[in-house]
């Protein structure tokens, strides 16, 4: 598992361990049981109105009982409204406790972020079957992030169970692993993310975002698990973006959550920024594919998902496969690409004299590595070369920055702050310029 940290390493790393979530379609928790009443039942609004007002009026003469309160909320939360059915559900096990409603209501809980509640509800079921896996399962997921210590006894109770038994034991792994607590925390925040349990993946993020604050990394994950389950994420967004606004991460971050909403202009926006910020991540070129795809941007969709196979050192530059299962193809945020994927880009660029952008992408994969003055003459060169490319800008800024030119650095900053681009915000926000 990787870890959610600020400094320049750990805080890109976690990406490997949720890419498969970042990559999937919006799954949220829904119960585990459908109504009884399901299959028999109009779906139209206006008869489950009716079918409600018909049970009510009953109740008024026979009386309330569990299983009327029970029946009123499953038609409530048919009409989507799971505010108005779990109020049905809580009265229902008050008179006649059931274990599958309590479940129901679990998770109910759950997605509504009252995991206090959760866990009273969770102890109910436990007092009525003590033996109950699920309970125990969810019991051990809302306590990983705020108490590990009591959650590990129940993850090692099931370390073999046939259906929890693979998230239990990386759970278990992770909470057993003696690391300060803020690790602990973001490996939890990354598994449930992994695991595609957003409501849980946004606790666990919130919670590390009030316990470290300012937290910004986890704030925008934080939006991002909200975005997946359809939330509004804007408002964690903004703040995180405020705090870190020359993170790479935060806006990859936000480029998809633009996209989960389908805001695909504003996705490719953020997405453009990241990848000026770290021009050799692959994960970067990757998601630019995936925006550039719903934008119907074929040729370009192509030419990112092209450069994040051979920056991850999988294609050459002809675009043949070389990947090798036993070879770290792995980029690391801070100490740059593979030499094979080095060699890859330099062919690809000398096959595309040019390509401006790829030469300075190139140029500043030397810098990363060490290999400065070669580095800078590329990017140098690249610039000179087109002037207009405000993202070769941007790479050739950053290169002076590093190498302490700090005078030639403002001056370009400078001149993108002021360009209608999206590196605009991204140039302001380095010269310290408020947006």
């Amino acid at each position: 598992m990787t870890t959610i940290l600020t400094d320049v390493s750990s805080s890109q790393t976690i990406i490997k361990a949720i890419a498969a979530c970042i990559l999937a379609c919006l799954f949220c928790f829904s119960p585990t049981h459908s109504p009884s009443s399901a299959q028999d039942t109009d779906f139209s609004p206006h008869t489950l109105f009716q079918q409600i007002h018909a049970i009510e009026a009953d109740a008024l003469t026979l009386g309330w009982t569990a299983g009327r309160l029970q029946e009123v909320g499953d038609l409530w939360e048919q009409a989507g409204q799971i505010e108005h059915a779990v109020a049905y559900w809580e009265r229902a096990v008050t008179i006649e406790p059931d274990v599958d409603l309590l479940q129901r209501l679990t998770l109910a809980y759950i997605n509504g972020q009252m995991f206090d509640t959760a866990l009273a509800t969770l102890g109910q079921i436990q007092q009525l079957a003590p033996n109950n896996n699920w309970a125990i399962y969810y019991t051990a997921l809302i306590l990983a992030p705020i108490q590990p210590e009591e959650a590990l006894s129940y993850a090692h109770d099931l370390l073999l169970h046939d259906t929890y038994g693979h998230t239990m034991q990386d759970l278990y792994s992770i909470l057993n692993s003696e690391r300060p607590h803020i690790y602990i925390l973001s490996d939890v925040a990354a598994l449930y993310a992994d695991r595609r349990l957003w409501p849980l993946a946004e606790y666990a993020f919130q919670y590390a975002a009030e316990q470290y604050a300012p937290f910004p990394d986890a704030l925008a994950y934080t939006a991002l698990m909200r975005a997946m389950q359809g939330k509004d994420s804007t408002e964690r967004l903004h703040e995180a973006i405020e705090l870190a606004p020359e993170s790479s991460t935060i806006r990859m971050i936000a480029g998809i959550e633009r996209r989960i909403n389908q805001d695909y202009e504003a996705s490719l926006s953020a997405l453009l920024q990241a990848v000026v910020l770290e021009p050799t991540n692959p994960v970067i070129y990757h998601e630019l594919n995936l925006t550039y795809t719903n934008l119907g941007q074929t040729d370009s969709a192509e030419n990112a998902e092209f450069v994040s196979h051979l920056l991850a050192g999988t294609i050459d530059a002809e675009g043949n496969d070389i990947s090798d299962g036993n070879a770290p193809t792995l980029y690391i945020p801070g100490i740059g690409i593979t030499e094979t994927a080095l060699q890859s880009l330099s062919n690809l660029v000398e096959a595309k004299p040019e390509d401006q952008w790829l030469r300075a992408i190139y140029g500043w994969a030397l810098l990363e590595l060490g290999r400065v003055e070669g580095g800078i003459t590329l990017i140098e060169a690249a610039w000179n070369a087109n002037t207009n490319d405000e993202r070769v800008g941007m790479i050739a800024a950053q290169a002076y920055m590093a190498t302490g030119q700090l005078a030639d650095a403002s001056t370009l900053l400078t001149t993108i702050a002021n360009s209608d681009t999206p590196y605009a915000e991204v140039a302001g926000a380095i010269l310290g310029i408020p947006r």
